[in-house]
């Protein structure tokens, strides 16, 4: 199971954006917006970096800190997931030559209720 972003297209269409390719494969969004590779990249490591700060704080201030660092890491990491996902949202409602492009990225199907 992957995650998705949800798009309901012009007459009444749903498809699903593969969020999670997006986040792993962020160079795939530079084609919608200038520097969005580099910004969910550096958002990672962000992220990562919480995770690090956590174990030095178990080492230095409590035991208890690596915890509240990983919990730190989880939560950005599946929030610059989403955002990888709205983004590329966005710029399937921008034009219809991203949407197309992201359909044939493989990172948008179509989904039947």
């Amino acid at each position: 199971m992957t995650r998705a972003v949800m798009f309901n297209h012009a007459g009444g269409q749903c498809f699903a954006i593969d969020a999670e390719a997006l986040h792993k494969h962020p160079q795939l969004l530079n084609e919608f917006g200038a520097f969005n590779g580099l910004r969910f990249r550096s958002l990672d490591a962000l992220a990562y970096g919480l995770c690090f700060v956590g174990g030095v704080g178990t080492i230095t201030v409590a035991w208890w800190m690596f915890f509240v660092g990983l919990a730190a890491c989880v939560l950005m990491l599946a929030v610059n997931r989403k955002s990888a996902g709205e983004a590329a949202r966005n710029a399937a409602r921008r034009s219809t030559d991203n949407f197309r492009r992201l359909h044939e990225l493989g990172c948008m199907w179509l989904v039947y209720e």
